[in-house]
């Protein structure tokens, strides 16, 4: 004699349904914010910065980066190969975004100091912006 095998009916375990319901709502609330307009990106800052600085990012043979104060050319930082991880990862991900949106692959980054002590690495091509203490 044998039996069919029950079918597991995911819904009736209670603490997964609840997690599920939560996430559901959270992604509607968050995509009908975005649809009526929220752009946190645009509403990050809140002040006129203190102090702004614009920097030139050069890739440098043997994967070495180069940041300069793009007034002067002064170097302000080079990075070698496997140094600079944050650095690297942060200046990837906005050139990435650039590619994304078909923008200029060049272009400068201006890093601001806020009087609320909070820093930002705005792209000058995207206007993407990074709140940086979040770091």
């Amino acid at each position: 004699m044998t039996t069919a095998p029950q079918p597991f009916n995911i819904i009736q375990h209670k603490p997964f349904a609840a997690i599920f319901i939560f996430l559901a709502a959270m992604v509607l609330v968050i995509g009908a914010l975005r649809v009526g307009g929220l752009r946190p990106d645009a509403s990050l800052r809140s002040s006129t910065p203190v102090h702004s600085l614009v920097l030139k990012v050069e890739d440098a043979p043997q994967g070495v980066v180069i940041v300069r104060n793009a007034a002067t050319g002064d170097v302000i930082q080079t990075f070698k190969r496997a140094e600079g991880s944050f650095v690297r990862a942060t200046l990837r991900a906005l050139v990435n975004d650039r590619r994304h949106k078909g923008a200029e692959l060049a272009g400068n980054f201006r890093l601001e100091h806020h009087a609320n002590g909070q820093l930002y690495l705005v792209d000058e091509v995207t206007s993407k912006t990074l709140a940086l203490n979040a770091y």
